[in-house]
């Protein structure tokens, strides 16, 4: 019974299959019109989100920078300046020495990021690249001020619009002609090389702007051809400036000064060329309007700054032109990483070199201290030697650098703020010059580097002399260190060399991570503070601090 009943469903299929086979030869019918039917509905399976339209990504050139020293243990906190705390975590001015970070604005030690939110994509026209960058700056050790500076916390860093149209081989050369347009500010498009005697920046809050009383930012745009062994440039910035403006007095014929915000102009040309495997050479010129004088025998006339600066270098072949990484532009592109602190590699048995020389010379149109009511042009000088050789684990460089007192006062600018320097046989000057020598060696077992630094300044300064009513005479002597930082000797007392040094141990935790100590020496002789006279009691007294500091300090970075 179970069996016959288990088989009934499987003879009954058989007998349906079997009657409606048709018979052999038979015609079939004409198949029935077909039932349309609903759309399957296919299972839900999630998607990959697709890429932003732009890349916020990461954060770029990053450097978190954990300090721990005290730059001056002979002296008591207040006896020199700039004031020195006891030991304390936390960056200090007097931790950079004169020869430290030549190429850039940075000392090494912050605590800063980038935030670059880029783009690039390929143009409508064929061979065409376009890209863009919004680059801000957050410096968190302003920021932890808590002055409500907010814009020496948060400032545009390079933000940047670019095309490029190629016109080599193919699409990926580097041959072509491209345009660059900063919206915001144009500080990276500068003239010069070594960062240190660069000139045409627009950073006021370091004393860095050409543009003398500059309200806000420059923008500006640059044209470039790209060769395979040559480059020419040429751009311009923009910049809103406080002078004076004669205007009509509403409702009468009668005119008045007031302060307004002009624009002012400034533009630059130059190029590069590759001369040879082992030689380079750079020039560039600028043209700089900064406003207009307010003396009252020149007032009204302008104010300018224009000249040439020039590098040749000898390297090894193959190796990179050296640049501040202050000039780049900041591209946050995940297909080519830009990798700004790439961590030192070393080859035994390969030597690399390189030899640059650099010179500037500029002209401004200031004031002529000599004659009522005329302007005349002041030349500002600078130059630069650096050789640097690495052999091995081995590296060693030698630095030399000469700045003249209008060069050093540039962006100020002179001595006296748009006037040039008197001329007189009671006045006199004194350039700029140093000499730097620096080397460490790699030890790759222990990653260790133990390094040397020692450096001599001859210091700009600028000299008075006079006949007091006892036919004695005196001079006086100012030290002029940067612009707004002058030292201002005793009577009689002239300005001396200076000397820096240190000795330093840097470990490498990893790719990202170094640990480093260092001991450092200064002695300068060309510092001052005001005491009263013992024997008198009420005259201040212009008295030389003990020239000697000694510093110790170490430091735990992390860069990427």
């Amino acid at each position: 019974m179970h069996r016959s009943a288990s088989l009934a469903p499987a003879a009954s299929a058989a007998l349906l299959f079997t009657l409606a086979r048709p018979a052999l030869g038979q015609q079939q019918p004409p198949p029935a019109p077909a039932v349309p039917t609903l759309p399957r509905i296919e299972p839900y399976v999630p998607q990959e989100a697709e890429e932003p339209p732009a890349r916020a990504g990461d954060a770029m050139d990053t450097r978190l920078t954990w300090t721990l020293g005290d730059d001056d243990l002979l002296h008591d906190t207040g006896q020199a300046q700039p004031l020195s705390p006891n030991l304390g975590v936390g960056d200090r001015k007097q931790y950079r020495l004169f020869y430290d970070n030549l190429n850039s604005r940075f000392s090494g030690r912050e605590n800063l990021t980038h935030l670059a939110l880029y783009k690039r994509m390929p143009g409508f026209i064929e061979r065409l690249d376009t890209e863009a960058s919004l680059v801000l700056r957050i410096d968190l050790a302003a920021l932890s001020r808590n002055n409500n500076n907010v814009n020496q916390a948060f400032y545009d860093a390079g933000t940047f619009i670019r095309a490029f149209y190629h016109i080599g081989g193919g699409a990926e050369g580097k041959t072509g002609v491209g345009v660059t347009l900063w919206p915001i500010d144009t500080d990276r498009f500068r003239l010069g090389y070594l960062y240190e005697i660069s000139w045409g920046g627009t950073n006021a809050s370091a004393n860095q702007s050409i543009f003398p009383r500059i309200i806000g930012a420059a923008p500006g745009a640059k044209v470039q051809l790209d060769a395979d062994r040559f480059s020419v440039y040429a751009g311009f910035k923009i910049a809103s400036l406080t002078q004076v403006q004669e205007v009509l007095t509403p409702g009468t014929s009668e005119t008045r000064e007031i302060p307004i915000a002009q624009t002012n102009y400034g533009f630059l040309l130059g190029g590069e060329a590759d001369l040879h495997p082992h030689v380079h050479v750079d020039l560039g010129a600028g043209y700089f309007q900064q406003g207009r004088f307010d003396w009252p025998d020149v007032a009204g006339d302008p104010v300018y700054t224009y000249g040439a600066s020039a590098r040749i270098v000898a390297h090894a072949r193959d190796e990179p032109i050296p640049q501040s990484v202050d000039f780049v532009l900041y591209r946050n592109d995940p297909d080519k990483p830009q990798i700004l602190f790439k961590p030192e590699t070393y080859a035994p048995g390969k030597t690399t070199w390189a030899v640059s020389l650099e010179a500037t010379n500029l002209f401004q149109n200031l004031k002529d201290f000599e004659s009522a009511g005329a302007t005349t042009h002041q030349p500002a000088r600078a130059g630069a030697l650096q050789a640097v050789v690495k052999s091995g684990v081995a590296r060693a460089s030698v630095t030399g650098v000469y700045r003249d007192l209008p060069f050093v006062l540039r962006n100020q600018p002179s001595f006296i703020p748009f006037q040039t320097i008197p001329k007189t046989a009671q006045t006199s000057t004194a350039d700029e010059l140093f000499f730097a020598l620096a080397a460490d060696y790699h030890l790759a077992s222990a990653r260790l580097t133990p390094g040397l630094g020692v450096g001599v300044q001859f210091p700009a300064a600028f000299r008075t002399m006079s006949i007091d009513a006892m036919s004695a005479v005196i001079a006086r002597t100012a030290v002029v260190r940067e612009q707004g930082n002058v030292s201002i000797l005793p009577f009689n007392a002239s300005a001396t060399p200076i000397f820096q040094a240190r000795a330093s141990l840097k470990w490498d935790v990893s790719e990202i991570l170094s640990a480093v100590a260092w001991a450092q020496y200064v002695r300068d002789n060309n510092g001052t503070f005001m005491e009263r006279d013992p024997s008198e009691g009420t005259v201040a007294l212009r008295t030389f601090v003990n020239p000697d500091f000694f510093g110790l300090g170490t430091s735990f970075q992390a860069r990427f």
